[in-house]
């Protein structure tokens, strides 16, 4: 994320008692950590966190090959969506796993190329489609744009799943931090409208709650690689002046969600030391008491994005190889 100059009033700024950094990550989170400023400065978020390039990520991946295709919107009047999709050159396989996958950067930043080659990596052994539509984001497309072109993305996928060489009943729809909202949305609409069925819902360090009204939310409000206070400024662009507000949909922010029969089977990791710690476990535990399973990690002394800003340590490890073991569980069932 952007690296914003300190301010006086946050330097001074008395945290509330809270979980601390594990010593492993204390490097990592001096360098990435942003200090509240004034107003969250769009230009500079974007250009900080654009991510890796499709070259990128081809080289990395030999044998995997990209197509772009651009899909018809919901609505006429809207663009169409671009997706990547990238698929093994060399397999034969016609009834393959898809990854749908919802790039993160708070729904107003990156592209759908950022951290998916991380994403891809929990998928080894797996013979996979990876599907990675360009939403548009806030706040030149507000709520609940973003949601229509994934949910607009993942109907064109199913119609289209002979060509492309899958299975629709084996498709994980995945959404890391701001990602993880339209994720879930995608998902509910899934369920709403009985078109495609999810096998399974991924949300890494999930911001699912407008309201900045979670314990970590304070706790972590003025620090960190991503902080209550600049996320809140990120929904207010996502939302307007309605974020907080009765009239925000649960589609939108699924924090709100009281009713989450019939979703699918769904993992969730977070850190301990970060905002967004308290909306995934409450989210899990409104999965649990809907009668959905879903496997929770929260980690201990972990800041957002630690397991890519720091993938070196003990901890990150734990968390792919737990994101991993997960995978592999869903298809080998």
């Amino acid at each position: 994320m952007a690296a914003f100059a300190p301010t006086e009033s946050a330097a001074k700024a008395e945290l509330p008692l809270r979980p601390s950094y594990a010593p492993s990550l204390i490097p990592a989170v001096e360098a990435f950590s942003i200090v509240v400023p004034e107003q969250l400065d769009l230009e500079q978020l974007r250009s900080s966190s654009d991510g890796l390039s499709l070259q990128q990520i081809l080289q990395a991946m030999p044998d995997i090959q990209h197509v772009e295709y651009s899909v018809p919107s919901l609505n006429k009047n809207d663009p169409p969506v671009i997706l990547s999709v990238f698929r093994s050159k060399s397999s034969r396989n016609t009834k393959r796993a898809v990854a749908y996958c919802l790039h993160g950067g708070a729904q107003i930043a990156c592209t759908r190329f950022t951290a998916l080659n991380a994403v891809m990596s929990y998928f080894i052994g797996i013979d996979t489609v990876f599907v990675a539509p360009e939403y548009r984001l806030s706040p030149e497309h507000p709520a609940p744009a973003a949601l229509q072109d994934s949910y607009a993305g993942l109907l064109w996928v199913v119609e289209h799943a002979n060509e492309l060489g899958i299975d629709p009943s084996h498709i994980v729809i995945q959404g890391n931090s701001g990602g993880a909202p339209i994720a879930c949305g995608t998902a509910m609409l899934c369920r709403d409208n009985k078109k495609i069925f999810p096998l399974a819902l991924m949300l890494f360090a999930p911001m699912l709650d407008d309201r900045d009204c979670t314990t970590s939310s304070k706790q972590f409000a003025h620090d960190g690689p991503w902080c209550g206070t600049i996320n809140r400024m990120a929904w207010e662009m996502v939302l307007g002046d309605k974020r907080g507000g009765s009239e925000v949909s649960e589609l939108v922010a699924p924090a709100r969600a009281t009713d989450l029969e019939g979703m699918p089977q769904t993992f969730i990791d977070s850190g301990d030391s970060e905002v967004f710690r308290d909306e995934a476990v409450a989210f899990a535990s409104q999965l649990w008491k809907c009668g959905v399973q879903c496997e929770l990690h929260v980690w201990p002394g972990a800041f957002h994005g630690f397991d890519i800003l720091s993938s070196y340590t003990l901890l990150a490890r734990d968390a792919v190889r737990a994101k991993s073991a997960w995978v592999q569980r869903i298809f080998s069932s």
